[in-house]
């Protein structure tokens, strides 16, 4: 009679199966955890898409709607307004500068440029010196044909030698390109960084003058303000501001140039000169994420 022997399994054996089964079901968690943060990351992304879009196009409907009241009404906008419109349930304030209160870059003058460097931009008094001839030196390049090269954009001071970002980024909203009323500001179409630098960063003075323009006040003293940097010229080209809340506590801000003088083709009575839009975070925000 003959007898089989049966082998069992060894416990080393049992013990390297559970562990590779557990590096499996842990390897396989991971690509889960992953993918699923993944797919929630791409639907965040998505929803600030979507609201961006929804945003931008409630703030250009606002924009029109205001548009369109200026229009209707004779004469040039002379002073800085603020005018709340309803758009589908959603109100939107929306800002009105003339562009006499901003800063040409074609044609401000070095001292002027000098006090917007410095003030706004941030650039030490001798940074700010040199950055004003280098922008005069620019503007006043000629190309081929003997057409100086001048300012399209705002954007295109940082094509200037020596201007960065930073400071770019920090004067954007109180200059213009070639669409105010010669080199010199209206200060009661300025925004209040343009106030500070008229009154070269003296903060009690432009705030004082804010003040005053604000209650609409009837002979505002201006005699702190350099009166070389001063003018009275009125402008038909407007740069407006939209700010529309977004769900998440986020806003939309969208800014359009338009000038009156409309083009022979144009079915409106403005044109668009440049517009663009940026979601703003909402306080303590770090990413859209």
């Amino acid at each position: 009679m003959s007898m089989r022997l049966v082998r069992r399994p060894r416990m080393r054996d049992a013990g390297m199966a559970l562990v590779a089964v557990l590096w499996i079901v842990a390897a396989l968690s991971l690509m889960l955890t992953g993918m699923t943060r993944s797919v929630r990351q791409e639907v965040r992304s998505a929803t600030s898409a979507r609201q961006a879009v929804e945003g931008r196009a409630a703030a250009e409907a606002a924009i029109n709607l205001v548009l369109q009241q200026m229009a209707a009404k004779p004469g040039a906008v002379n002073r800085l307004m603020s005018i709340d419109v309803a758009f589908r349930g959603v109100s939107t304030t929306v800002q009105v500068f003339p562009m006499n209160g901003l800063i040409d870059l074609n044609s401000a003058q070095p001292p002027l440029l000098e006090a917007l460097f410095a003030v706004a931009g941030g650039m030490p008094p001798a940074a700010a010196a040199a950055g004003a001839q280098a922008v005069v030196q620019w503007r006043t390049q000629r190309d081929s044909g003997g057409r100086t090269f001048g300012f399209d954009a705002p954007e295109d001071l940082m094509l200037v030698p020596g201007f960065t970002y930073d400071v770019y980024a920090r004067i954007a909203q109180l200059v213009a390109a070639g669409q105010t009323s010669g080199g010199a500001v209206n200060p009661l179409c300025a925004p209040d960084g343009v106030l500070l630098v008229l009154a070269k960063g003296n903060a009690q003075v432009a705030e004082r003058i804010a003040a005053a323009r604000r209650t609409d006040a009837v002979g505002v003293d201006l005699t702190q303000l350099e009166a070389s940097f001063i003018g009275s010229a009125v402008s038909r080209a407007y740069r407006l501001i939209a700010n529309v809340p977004l769900p998440d506590g986020a806003s939309m801000r969208f800014t359009q140039d338009v000038t009156f003088q409309a083009g022979p083709q144009s079915e409106l009575p403005w044109r668009i000169l440049q517009s663009g839009g940026v979601v703003a975070l909402p306080p303590g925000a770090t990413d859209r994420q």
